[in-house]
């Protein structure tokens, strides 16, 4: 493992384990102790990491990870062209939205508009969820191709509550119905108290690029509010990809 790959897994283990220590990072990636000690004094500095005030002798993120996480979705300007109308869904909704793309079995949120209510669920910028059990995830799967749908799930589907779709054919009858109404739902099968509503974004070539959903504790998503939901959702994503479709466009012609 040469030493570049190892600060990189060092730095992927610290954000999900801190604040970490020496010893359980080597233990966590499998080297030696002399090894994790380098990878952590590297990653310190260049100020990716910092040492914990209230756990000495353990690591934690800096805010340098911020700045570099604030430029995904930069080359196709999905952000940029996100945010606005993300607003106005969360100005309407008075819920949470976000933004989030697909990484290999994952769903990460690349950006967040909060809810202006009091009672809301942190889900921060950076989390990660299992494609087949959140309704971001859930949106793009139910976008692409179904004999490609195996390619973008995990070898197990694991349950986190009662609620999560394990069973193959009934994820594929629920990613069915997504499609055929324009938008996900998600009730209670990552977290049994959050709800959410997604719409996959999609490419001139219907190819899914991210997805937009309301997330919200799940006493707020009311059946009979779900269709009127839903419908604002799947109108957000779809004037995001317009947008999208518009500024490849003017790229191709140089404008």
């Amino acid at each position: 493992m040469g030493s570049a790959s190892t600060a990189l897994q060092a730095l992927e283990m610290i954000a999900a384990h801190q604040p970490l220590g020496v010893s359980e990072l080597a233990r966590q990636l499998g080297i030696s102790k002399p090894s994790g000690q380098r990878a952590i004094q590297s990653l310190a500095t260049d100020n990716w990491i910092r040492r914990s005030e209230e756990h000495p002798g353990r690591w934690v993120l800096t805010p340098k990870v911020l700045d570099v996480a604030a430029h995904v979705g930069q080359e196709s300007g999905l952000r940029e062209i996100a945010f606005p109308l993300m607003t106005e869904l969360a100005g309407t909704t008075t819920e949470t939205v976000h933004l989030a793309i697909r990484d290999d079995t994952d769903i990460v949120i690349i950006e967040e508009v909060e809810s202006t209510q009091v009672v809301r669920i942190h889900w921060p910028v950076g989390r990660r969820s299992p494609i087949y059990a959140s309704a971001n995830g859930k949106a793009i799967l139910a976008a692409l191709p179904r004999d490609t749908m195996n390619d973008h799930l995990p070898i197990r589907l694991t349950a986190f509550t009662s609620e999560t779709i394990t069973d193959r054919r009934r994820l594929t009858a629920e990613l069915d119905r997504t499609a055929q109404r324009g938008y996900a739902v998600q009730r209670g099968e990552l977290r049994s108290d959050v709800a959410a509503i997604a719409a996959a974004i999609t490419s001139k070539s219907d190819s899914p690029v991210g997805a937009v959903g309301i997330f919200m504790p799940i006493q707020r998503l009311r059946e009979e509010d779900e269709e009127r939901l839903g419908h604002l959702v799947r109108t957000t994503a779809d004037t995001i990809a317009a947008k999208l479709a518009t500024r490849v466009s003017r790229r191709s012609a140089g404008m």
